[in-house]
């Protein structure tokens, strides 16, 4: 399957999950089948370079793994979203993977940047701006989008001009100083993650996750990228350097704001900074093995943060403490990987840094674990919260609910109430056993998908954990076929 056969299908099924958004089961079948459905397109890409205007496109190895965990993260918060009454939201968590797929094919650092800016700043209108006579989260995060673009570019174009002055390295310089300024606004990098907290409070948790858990690293992708056309940007600056003390920053402060927040969306932002620290630990090594434990390292940073906004919303969506208390459980695991204390992958590899740290410099080893102890604390309290709830809140009593009349109806309600009464009809002319099992059914099918999907995430939470050498060697051969890393 070619590449423009992969955007028509990204665009249909963001389109199908858009406009089905309008009837819950709808929306909750559309959800399923588009993550279906571009979960196998992916998976049967072709790597066959393509080429438009001079530019080159091809899906590389670590790209397609990369979607089909993004796909599957982004579809499982999608079906979450579902069951709830607010469902403006779902069409997006499809449509920015149209331009980041093109961000992670091409090979044009200046087209791989305004495609990946796109996708963000599709994030935007997926927002929900709360503040009526000041700026926002949503306006501070779209005018970053434009003004980091800016900065990444100026850094491309200095390194392309180094050839021009080979015995001075100021242009070099320069090009690490402005890649670092844009990255370091997107990636919400220490000192530029004052936008994470505003940003948080105006966006839905799905959102949250997938543009901090799966849109983020692209950015990461991009840069080295970038390094593989230029090594020049690693040989001769102090790029990595700048990763070490930007990871260092990134786990202190984040460890140090989730200590202290209790709002959920806020605690999995400075949670997300806390994670990404790690990822820029990693890429510091400047070694295989480093690049292998940083994409180890981004999709456990990716699913952590999908299970936590997946547990979440569903949890505000059904009154039934059993589904609360499921959701509890998938919260945990979740958190737990994110703070990396759960047996598995994450718990490996952040032990590794730790290691070096602690025979390096003892400072930063302390440091890192008393950042983690933060993080655990902001994690624990919200799950004291949780409880709380849990046990005071009584379970409700389910109430006629009054169907007004279809002449009152907009065309979109009747449509909807015409299939509902089709529907209705159909059930009517089943015996008796078969309509009280698709009565029963009926009532209770989001109760009976969010168990399922609930269960689902738990499961290969607990596969994920019980198998770490395996995603490590998985995530050392996919990087040993990247071009730009050999």
């Amino acid at each position: 399957m070619g590449l423009g056969v992969l955007l028509a299908l990204f665009a249909g099924s963001a389109v199908v999950v858009h406009v089905a958004r309008y009837w819950r089961p709808l929306a909750f079948i559309a959800s399923v089948a588009a993550t279906i459905l571009l979960l196998w397109a992916v998976r049967g890409a072709t790597s066959d370079p393509f080429d438009l205007f001079g530019i080159t496109f091809t899906l590389q190895p670590l790209a397609r793994d990369y979607l089909l965990a993004a796909l599957a993260l982004s579809g499982v918060l999608a079906i979450a979203t579902s069951f709830g009454d607010t469902r403006r939201s779902l069409g997006f968590m499809f449509w920015s993977w149209i331009a980041w797929l093109v961000a992670l094919s091409v090979n044009d650092f200046v087209v791989g940047v305004f495609a990946w800016a796109t996708g963000l700043a599709a994030m935007v209108i997926a927002m929900e701006p709360r503040r009526a006579q000041r700026v926002g989260g949503a306006a501070y995060f779209l005018v970053l989008i434009i003004v980091a673009s800016a900065l990444l570019l100026i850094g491309n174009r200095f390194a392309e001009l180094y050839p021009l002055t080979p015995d001075q390295i100021s242009l070099l310089e320069s090009s690490v100083l402005f890649l670092t300024w844009g990255l370091g606004l997107l990636l919400a990098s220490v000192p530029f993650f004052l936008w994470l907290g505003p940003m948080a409070d105006e966006t839905p948790l799905p959102i949250i996750a997938i543009l901090l858990g799966l849109g983020q690293p692209i950015g990461l992708w991009l840069l080295y990228a970038l390094i593989g056309q230029y090594p020049r940007l690693l040989e001769q600056s102090n790029l990595l350097t700048i990763l070490t003390y930007g990871g260092v920053a990134a786990i202190i402060v984040g460890g140090g704001l989730c200590a202290v927040e209790r709002r959920a969306a806020r605690l999995m932002s400075f949670g997300a900074l806390y994670a990404l620290g790690f990822i820029l630990l990693d890429l510091s090594r400047g070694t295989l093995e480093g690049t292998a434990y940083a994409v180890i390292e981004t999709f456990a940073r990716a699913l952590s943060l999908g299970l936590i906004a997946a547990s979440i919303t569903i949890a505000r969506t059904f009154e039934r403490r059993w589904i609360k208390s499921l959701a509890l459980v998938v919260f945990l695991l979740g958190a737990l990987n994110l703070v990396g204390l759960a047996p598995g992958v994450s718990l490996a590899t952040r032990w590794n840094l730790l290691l070096e740290f602690q025979a390096t410099d003892t400072r930063i080893f302390f440091a890192i674990l008393l950042a983690t102890v933060g993080v655990l604390i902001g994690m624990t309290s919200f799950v004291v919260m949780w409880l709380s709830s849990i046990l005071q809140r009584a379970e409700p009593e389910l109430e006629p609910v009054a169907v007004p009349s279809s002449a009152r109806l907009s065309l979109r309600a009747q449509l909807r109430d015409r299939l509902t009464r089709s529907a209705a009809q159909v059930n009517e002319r089943l015996p008796q056993p078969f309509r009280r099992i698709t009565r029963s059914i009926t009532q209770n099918w989001r109760a009976l998908a969010a168990l399922i999907l609930l269960l689902a995430l738990a499961a290969f939470m607990l596969w994920y954990s019980w198998i770490p050498n395996v995603w490590y060697q998985r995530a050392l051969n996919t990087v040993g076929q990247l071009a730009f890393i050999r």
